[in-house]
């Protein structure tokens, strides 16, 4: 029997916003910022972050994507998929570094930024953040949980697939490598009059990016970046709550058979 895919199953809301802008950067070059810039100036801006509070089923598409276009596994996503996905949103932050062929292509009239910094400031970075979420899947207490919670289990998969793609369980070089081609990739693939590139270290606000989005610069402060200290915070606030229902599912599947085996041997004994 065939297996549906994530996509098919993905609740459609019918909307299909134009895409307005595509950040092609990879995580931890500044995207979270980012994105809540792109949100705070009137854009409805996707990012990892928004995938993880929008649930199972965004977190499930990602994967599946992934899957398709780096692993070999599943059908490739086109312009239909990309559309129900992203049906709610006009920009879209990070995840666009993985399918920077595909978004450009349907996306012509997108405007295309791209952020870099240095390649072992980058590293660093995922060591403290991204890293850490990756072994804490393959971990105690997630990866249990992940057996007995859909969203867990979707959540952790998206991890190990992401570590496979980035070259993470290969070591720093495949790993430092796979960021400099992407960066490679984008120059390549995005046509240089169409592409705004700007690097971390030389500064990156509102005076960046909004001549760029014709935008007029906000009285507010640029936000706040997403340093280990931030990603810690977001992480504990998204998924502490989905990991102590996990553990409470876990424990009532493991505690109740063990009492009425227990009571069983209690009474057989008498």
């Amino acid at each position: 029997m065939t297996m549906t895919r994530a996509i098919d199953r993905f609740p459609d809301s019918g909307r299909r916003r134009e895409k307005k802008v595509l950040v092609t950067a990879t995580s931890r070059t500044g995207t979270f910022s980012l994105y809540q810039a792109l949100n705070m100036l009137g854009y409805r801006t996707y990012h990892a972050y928004e995938m993880c509070k929008s649930g199972g089923p965004h977190v499930d598409c990602y994967t599946e994507a992934l899957k398709a276009k780096y692993l070999g596994i599943g059908k490739p996503y086109g312009k239909a998929e990309f559309d129900k996905w992203f049906g709610d949103y006009d920009a879209i932050v990070e995840i666009a570094a993985f399918f920077v062929e595909e978004l450009t292509e349907f996306y012509p009239e997108a405007i295309i930024m791209h952020v870099e910094r240095d390649t072992d400031k980058w590293y660093t970075s995922v060591v403290n953040t991204v890293g850490q979420m990756i072994n804490d899947c393959a971990a105690f207490p997630l990866h249990q949980i992940r057996l007995v919670d859909p969203f867990i289990n979707s959540f952790c998969e998206h991890h190990m697939i992401f570590a496979k793609v980035i070259h993470w369980n290969e070591g720093p070089e495949a790993c430092k490598e796979y960021y400099n081609e992407t960066n490679r990739r984008v120059r390549q693939v995005v046509p240089r009059e169409k592409l705004a590139v700007f690097r971390l270290e030389d500064g990156f606000g509102w005076e960046q990016i909004c001549p760029r989005l014709g935008k007029p610069i906000p009285a507010r402060p640029y936000p706040i970046g997403n340093a280990p200290v931030q990603f810690k915070e977001l992480a504990t606030t998204e998924l502490n709550p989905k990991i102590t229902a996990g553990l409470i599912k876990l424990a009532t599947i493991v505690l109740v058979p063990t009492v009425a085996t227990g009571t069983l041997l209690y009474t057989c004994a008498w």
